[in-house]
């Protein structure tokens, strides 16, 4: 299918097969698929926690306000933003392994190194969570496509305890936890949903109100 025929047929799917599996080899291609996606300055900041462990998932369930698809979908994944993709040292190391495969010469890679550096030294913590859930959406979209296409359902979730879900799961101040995203065989079709005309959503060179 083309981009456009994945999106057009797209629904948030809340009802699963709990007996179907997803293999690791096909949530691993995707994910790496995924990974490709546009992220700022290539920090590539995006980590996905992956909760098979159906005693986890029975604790989450009611932390994500008893939404079925957390015990029933195939896959659960928790998308995260990585604080510590902003230091000198990650930046450093992901430029210089660019140059070590030829894609840029020495100069631009110090150039890019150091744009990159200097641009998030700048940054308040708020700024930062901004660029982590901008990267980490971006990311997310293009599983959900991947996975669409490759014959899978998904739904994504923010309707979660941020606070419960990060210590039952132990995850450090490190993270930013993005979204919850439950990927399995659908068993009944998400509703239709209505979307704004076109014309009620872009806008030429200036807001109206």
């Amino acid at each position: 299918m083309s981009v456009k025929e994945v999106l057009e047929k797209r629904r948030s799917v809340r009802h699963y097969d709990a007996n179907y599996k997803v293999s690791s080899e096909t949530l691993s291609s995707l994910i790496e698929c995924a990974s490709k996606s546009p992220n700022g300055n290539n920090i590539q900041a995006t980590r996905y926690l992956v909760i098979d462990d159906p005693h986890l998932r029975n604790v989450i369930l009611p932390i994500a306000f008893n939404q079925q698809q957390v015990i029933e979908a195939s896959v659960l994944i928790v998308v995260l933003g990585d604080y510590q993709a902003f230091e000198k040292d990650n930046i450093l190391k992901i430029h210089e392994e660019g140059f070590q495969k030829g894609f840029f010469d020495a100069s631009l890679r110090d150039f890019l190194a150091g744009a990159a550096i200097q641009y998030y030294a700048s940054k308040s913590k708020e700024e930062l969570t901004i660029e982590l859930t901008r990267d980490a959406s971006l990311a997310s979209m293009s599983l959900i496509l991947l996975a669409n296409d490759a014959g899978l359902e998904t739904i994504t979730m923010s309707g979660y305890d941020s606070k419960q879900l990060k210590s039952v799961l132990n995850i450090s101040e490190r993270y930013l936890d993005v979204m919850l995203i439950a990927m399995g065989k659908g068993l009944k079709d998400g509703h239709k949903t209505v979307r704004h005309d076109v014309n009620k959503v872009i806008y030429k060179n200036t807001l109206q109100s």
